[in-house]
Parts: structure tokens; sequence; C-alpha cells
């Protein structure tokens, strides 16, 4: 993430952070660059949030899987998935547990609704 939405968010490198949308969520370690700029788009400041999705929860890398973010949308012909973008909001912190969970997804789609 960029400096600026980490700055706003109150995040620093190597921080934990939870990345929610409204189909789940997931946590990750923080990379603040300025590799990832902020865009201005009819005179908004849009952020993006860069996510590995090629990781699983096994292996010599392991942790939450950011497919589990999108719905399921595989374009016909190849069978690959076609979702590489969507909205979503980060919060400092490691995403809740069990019963947790659902009261902060409820807390985010109000929000957002």
């Amino acid at each position: 993430m960029s400096p600026e939405l980490a700055e706003q968010v109150g995040l620093t490198h190597g921080d934990w952070a939870t990345i929610m949308t409204p189909r789940a969520m997931i946590e990750a370690r923080v990379m603040v660059t300025p590799r990832l700029r902020p865009l201005r788009i009819d005179g908004r400041i849009v952020h993006q949030v860069g996510l590995p999705y090629h990781w699983g929860y096994r292996g010599q890398v392991t942790g939450d899987v950011v497919n589990d973010l999108l719905v399921i949308s595989e374009e016909p012909n190849v069978r690959i998935m076609e979702t590489k973008a969507l909205v979503c909001n980060v919060v400092p912190g490691r995403r809740p547990r069990e019963h947790e969970v659902l009261q902060r997804l409820n807390s985010y789609e109000g929000q957002h609704a």
C-alpha cells in the first residue's frame, strides 16, 4: 500500500492488517511502498491495495487465501478467474476469530450500504 493510505488508516510497514470485502476477510502483513501511488479519478483520490493471490494456506508461505475475498467468476472459455480487482476496506490489526468475524462483517456492510 502507499505511504498515504498507510498513514490514513494508521498502519506502518510490517504491521498486520485485516482486509475485508462483503464476501470475506483476511489478514496480511503490510508492505508500505511508494510504488503503489494514489490515483486521482474525477477529482477523488482512490487508493490501491496489492495482494499476491497465488499463495495458499499450505507450503512454505502460509496464511489466508486472497481468493477468498473474491466472488467465484470463471471466464467460460479457459476457466480462469476473471475477477482481478474489487473494492475493500483495510483496518489495522489481525482478523478476528470465530464469532467476532460476523460482527466485523456486519459492521463493514453497515458502513458501505
